[in-house]
């Protein structure tokens, strides 16, 4: 049977792009489902796909109307009425980053009488004392962080009535799914982010003339990121010819990244680039021999944060090292699947390198076995999804 689906989504260009939700849709596609994407766009950055006939908006209002009277919505909820009737879905998938379009899949469920199911990327509470906020509120009288906290609040309480209504509800983590599962009473899944066959098979393993450790991603806060701990624990290895520290970062970094490297000897081991395409990353693979992490510490509070990186390394089969430790789900999911180490000191760095670096040594690359490695690809995520969608839709005409 061949289900209609409508698929809402936020943002999902750069820098906010989703690759669990384009390869959702890929696979929905060749399983047969007829979809329709319809997802906001930054200005100036329209999201195009072939997959699939789409629906975008481009909201131009105020950030402060959107903020606290949730203009965006509205407007992305009366776009969709204007285009689309009852019966022309079976049901709407609702891809989320924090909070929108929760409220416009709610509204659209009610009016047409179908089930929504949610998926929760993103929660507030997962960055613990970090906050959440990309654009900060206005700063009135020296009370931003009073009103950003409370504006947090009214977020999560208005998240949690709309998740009350939904018919299922998937997230990315173990702890995602249980702090979500006590505030509704709509079941809640753990569904991994994974890898792309396609993408690690072709990346195979390539011998190469230097021991190259790579870090590929956001920095954000080199004070929440610790990146030192690297340049410390590789000292013993610094200065010399066949070591190679990569950086795919933010331009804004090097320069402090350079420092660190020089405290340790490591300056001329250091090589700086900017981001990558998605197209990139299976070469960069292939002449890895350690994929780096820089993770927030305990600390932080931060909580249920997998990123993309750890799944491209269990697919590959690339030895992966989180610095520091977060002492959660990421070091859980890293002593799961043998995929490496969370380390919490330099020593835990310098042993892991020096034990990873002999094997590159005798074989011109680094491999790690990886336990349960399917479990972790994107197919069987998707197969996840699409268990959970027909489940719904087969529910509502029973």
């Amino acid at each position: 049977m061949s289900y209609r689906l409508l698929i809402l989504s936020d943002y999902i260009t750069a820098p906010s792009y989703s690759p669990r939700l384009t390869s959702l849709l890929r696979y929905l596609h060749a399983q047969g489902w007829s979809c329709t994407l319809a997802a906001d766009n930054l200005p100036g950055k329209e999201y195009t796909t072939d997959i699939c006939p789409q629906v975008n908006m481009t909201y131009t209002g105020g950030k402060l109307s959107d903020k606290l009277f949730g203009a965006r919505e509205r407007a992305f909820t009366r776009m969709l009425l204007r285009k689309f009737k009852a019966g022309d879905f079976d049901c709407i998938f609702c891809s989320v980053y924090y909070y929108f379009p929760l409220q416009t899949a709610a509204a659209l469920s009610r009016k047409w009488r179908i089930p929504f199911v949610v998926d929760m990327r993103d929660i507030v509470e997962q960055w613990g004392n970090t906050p959440y906020f990309h654009t900060p509120l206005p700063k009135i009288l020296g009370l931003e962080r009073i009103l950003s906290h409370l504006y947090e609040r009214h977020n999560i309480r208005a998240r949690n009535r709309v998740l009350c209504q939904a018919s299922a509800i998937t997230t990315v983590s173990n702890w995602h799914q249980s702090l979500l599962q006590s505030v509704t009473t709509a079941p809640v899944s753990c569904i991994y982010n994974g890898y792309e066959e396609d993408e690690v098979r072709s990346a195979g393993f390539k011998a190469t003339k230097q021991f190259n450790m790579t870090y590929m991603g956001r920095l954000i806060n080199l004070q929440a990121r610790q990146p030192e701990l690297l340049f410390a624990g590789i000292k013993e290895l610094a200065g010399g010819n066949d070591l190679a520290i990569h950086f795919y970062c933010e331009k804004e970094y090097q320069e402090s990244l350079r420092q660190m490297a020089a405290k340790y000897g490591a300056e001329k081991n250091l090589y700086m680039h900017p981001f990558v395409s998605r197209n990139q990353i299976k070469d960069i693979l292939s002449e890895t021999s350690i994929i780096v992490a820089l993770g927030a510490p305990a600390s932080s509070g931060q909580h249920g944060i997998l990123g993309t990186k750890v799944f491209e390394a269990i697919g590959a089969e690339k030895p992966f090292m989180l610095i520091p430790s977060d002492e959660d789900a990421l070091s859980e999911l890293i002593r799961e699947t043998n995929i490496g180490i969370a380390a919490r000191t330099a020593e835990d760095v310098r042993e892991f390198v020096k034990k990873t670096y002999t094997q590159w040594q005798t074989l011109g690359y680094t491999h790690r076995a990886v336990r349960d490695k399917e479990r972790f690809s994107r197919i069987h995520q998707n197969r996840q999804f699409e268990e959970i969608l027909a489940e719904q839709i087969t529910k509502k005409h029973e």
